[in-house]
């Protein structure tokens, strides 16, 4: 069995052996474009809430406008905009509202050091991000399976089943989870905790790169481990408390369920069949966590 583990990569190992810390981040907020737009509430209010609410990384992704937030203080901000030709895709670390196709646009995110994320899978309708774009679009890294404020708008904010559309076809694309802030009502929905030797952007795009993070909705991940025959998970509360058993789902190829168990940890024997397995942890309230995958080497190449 143990031949088996050696077909298999672990995002997470990523963080073996280097210093860093586990950063709270949110990749799409609009704010600053002033009275009856998407972002009408105050660049720097909304700014100061997010870092009042121990966020350590913001981006203000308006649409088809580059805000710039390179001076602000205290929260580490990341430069982008949100691309509004449907379906939408947030272009980070640009200083510019790029323009074109989707192709085009991704391309050029790309060639000034950005990565791209395909925003809300099934917004208005199933399948927003529809088969035709998820088969041409490429060089993208990953999608938002979270965004919670689809569910105030239309459709639904859930999207693994289009992530898991795209990984079993062996298409590594991450997930991500962001708020798509425009009211108040909308902060600190959902996030992503991402691995990182700094809250510079270099150090935060290599461990998006890597896969070094995860979704969350009010959990926070101990660890997750490939060892032996096994993938060994455990899942913790971001708060001080006595509650510590959790559901762990094990997800496979085509959203396929492989294993569901409860208790303070989980552990899931690998057979060797498996194309990837990634993992949904839920507590007794509904809060959510949603790792990226682990996935058998060769089977894959970049989305």
């Amino acid at each position: 069995m143990e031949e088996n583990i050696t077909m298999y990569i672990n995002p997470y190992d990523y963080a073996e052996g280097k210093s860093g810390k586990w950063l709270r981040c949110n990749f799409h907020a609009h704010a600053g474009t002033g009275p009856g737009t998407c972002g009408s509430l105050g660049l720097y209010d909304v700014i100061d809430s997010y870092s009042a609410s121990n966020y350590d990384v913001l981006m203000i992704s308006n649409h088809d406008i580059y805000t710039d937030t390179s001076r602000c203080a205290n929260i580490a901000m990341i430069q982008g905009v949100e691309y509004s030709t449907h379906p939408h895709m947030l272009t980070v670390g640009v200083r510019e509202a790029l323009t074109g196709t989707h192709q085009e646009v991704i391309d050029k995110t790309r060639e000034m050091g950005g990565f791209v994320i395909l925003c809300h899978p099934n917004w208005m309708r199933k399948n927003y991000l529809d088969e035709k774009s998820q088969e041409r679009f490429y060089g993208y890294r990953g999608i938002e399976v979270l965004n919670p404020v689809i569910y105030r708008l239309s459709g639904s904010g859930f999207a693994c089943d289009v992530w898991d559309s795209l990984l079993s076809k062996g298409k590594l694309a991450y997930g991500f989870g962001n708020d798509d802030f425009h009211i108040w009502f909308d902060l600190g929905k959902s996030w992503n905790r991402i691995f990182s030797q700094s809250t510079d952007y270099e150090d935060i795009k290599d461990s998006v790169n890597a896969g070094c993070f995860y979704v969350s909705t009010g959990l926070d991940l101990d660890y997750l481990r490939l060892e032996n025959d096994s993938i060994r998970v455990k899942a913790k509360y971001m708060r001080e408390t006595y509650v510590d058993e959790f559901d762990y789902a094990f997800i496979g190829a085509n959203g396929k369920l492989l294993k569901r168990s409860r208790g303070k940890d989980a552990l899931y024997t690998i057979s060797g069949n498996e194309m990837y397995i990634r993992v949904e942890v839920t507590s007794e309230e509904g809060f959510k966590l949603f790792s990226q995958p682990i996935y058998k080497q060769g089977l894959f190449s970049e989305p």
